[in-house]
C-alpha cells in the first residue's frame, strides 16, 4: 500500500507525519510532498528537533507534487480542507483517494514559522489522526 502525505511546503506537518507512519506501520510504502514545495529544501528546524527528541529519523529533500506522485499513490492525505479542495481540481481523475488526515474533517495548522510549542502540538496532532486510521 502507497500512502502519501501532503502539505503546502513539504518542510513541517507532511515529513512529520511522513515520518511517523514509516514507524508505526514499516510494512507501508510511505511519501510526502508539497502543493507549493521548493524541490531539495530540508526540514524546518524545529520539525528536525522534533524528530531527533522522538528518534525518529531527519533526512528528508521537500519535493513539489507532481501527477506521478498521485498516480503512485493508493491513498492521499492532505493536512487541510484547502489542501483537499486544490487537489481535487488539479487531480480529478483521482478525487476519490484524496482525504483529510483527521478522521474529524479539522484542519491541521501550519506551524511553520511558530514555537516549537506548536511544532510539539503538530506532531502529537498528527500522531494521533495517524494512529486513529492506520493501527
Amino acid at each position: 500500500m502507497n500512502i502519501l502525505f501532503v502539505c503546502t511546503g513539504n518542510t513541517c506537518r507532511s515529513p512529520l507525519a511522513e515520518k511517523i507512519l514509516q514507524h508505526l506501520r514499516p510494512d507501508l510504502n510511505v511519501q510526502s510532498v508539497g502543493t507549493r514545495a521548493l524541490d531539495g529544501d530540508g526540514l524546518s528546524e524545529h520539525s528536525r528537533q522534533i524528530l531527533s527528541q522522538m528518534h525518529l529519523p531527519t533526512t528528508h529533500k521537500a519535493k513539489k507534487i507532481t501527477q506521478a506522485d498521485v498516480d503512485w499513490a493508493n491513498e492521499i492525505y492532505v493536512m487541510t480542507k484547502n489542501h483537499q479542495e486544490d487537489l481535487k481540481s488539479i487531480f480529478p481523475q483521482s478525487s476519490d483517494k484524496i482525504q483529510l488526515i483527521s478522521e474529524e474533517e479539522t484542519d491541521i495548522p501550519d506551524p511553520y514559522g511558530e514555537s516549537m510549542e506548536q511544532y510539539e502540538i503538530t506532531y502529537y496532532e498528527l500522531k494521533s489522526a495517524i494512529s486513529e486510521r492506520f493501527l
